[in-house]
């Protein structure tokens, strides 16, 4: 059975978010019209509000907006168009009564997107920036610092590590601690170990596995698997859309190691699988369904 005795309380906004009571869904809306999967189909803000609302119906608990792509091979952005893309899609998503977080590297961004509704950050870099550290106290917002090797350019160019696991674990928690001593507050830091971001199929099988290892460094954990690379990997040749199986598979066991926060393309189906692996793992349905004795 997963351990989840800490008890996790992301802040985000006029939203309370008890992420260890049960596991939570982050829908991904891409804003962008390159991204590895879905590039080009929310670029126009009104598509992205559409969007935005029926993953909020089919259960996300958060929304993940993101007006950069960070698929290996991406070529960087300047901040004016990123947000140029970002900013139309947000003013309208905001109507809705989710928490927002912003998938963004730039400080300049992320400030604009908070002064405007966002209410969380999430970091592909980890806060390697220092301004997006400061950034971040300042407004005392969650972040999720995650691991990546290099950047989108160069992550995927034969990444290597002694021992991924304890490998990302040890980066994180440096991150970590450059992020308190900035003055992020513990209780706003969430780690992600970065499935696809500088790692080849076997790595993101063995950060899967030994997800658990991430949950001991007192943290909530998200991850990611949603229609990455490494599924085709396994399954063989697929397009990102024809992954949700292999999706399914890595968000039931990461739900059984314990996983607080699941980042996904297709929410409902993952809702599910979500839904159903946590009530395996505690042996017993979740309280608010009242579907079981």
């Amino acid at each position: 059975m997963p351990s989840r005795q800490k008890k996790y309380i992301i802040q985000c906004g006029p939203h309370r978010l008890r992420v260890s009571s049960r596991p939570h869904i982050m829908g991904i809306v891409n804003l962008t019209p390159d991204s590895f999967s879905d590039g080009g189909r929310y670029v126009r803000p009104g598509d992205a509000y559409r969007h935005a609302a029926r993953l909020v119906e089919e259960g996300a608990d958060i929304l993940d907006l993101g007006a950069e792509s960070t698929r290996p091979g991406a070529p960087a952005i300047s901040a004016t168009e990123e947000l140029r893309r970002l900013l139309p899609a947000l003013k309208l998503i905001r109507r809705l009564s989710v928490p927002i977080s912003v998938d963004t590297v730039k400080a300049e961004v992320a400030a604009v997107a908070l002064d405007e509704g966002a209410h969380m950050l999430n970091d592909v870099t980890g806060l390697r920036d220092p301004a997006m550290r400061t950034l971040a106290a300042q407004y005392r917002v969650p972040v999720v610092i995650m691991h990546m090797l290099g950047n989108p350019r160069t992550m995927q160019r034969a990444p290597r590590y002694r021992h991924v696991v304890q490998d990302v674990k040890h980066t994180l928690l440096a991150a970590v601690k450059k992020a308190e001593a900035a003055g992020i507050k513990p209780a706003n830091i969430i780690l992600d170990p970065g499935i696809g971001f500088g790692k080849t199929a076997q790595h993101n099988l063995v950060l899967l596995q030994h997800a658990n290892e991430l949950l001991s460094s007192g943290y909530p954990v998200l991850i990611g698997p949603s229609r990455k690379a490494f599924i085709a990997q396994v399954l063989g040749p697929l397009a990102p859309a024809e992954r949700i199986w292999g999706t399914a598979a890595a968000v039931a066991a990461s739900v059984a190691a314990g996983v607080h926060i699941l980042r996904v393309h297709d929410v409902a189906a993952m809702r599910m699988v979500a839904r159903v692996a946590w009530a395996i793992a505690q042996g017993r349905c979740l309280q608010s369904t009242g579907a079981c004795a």
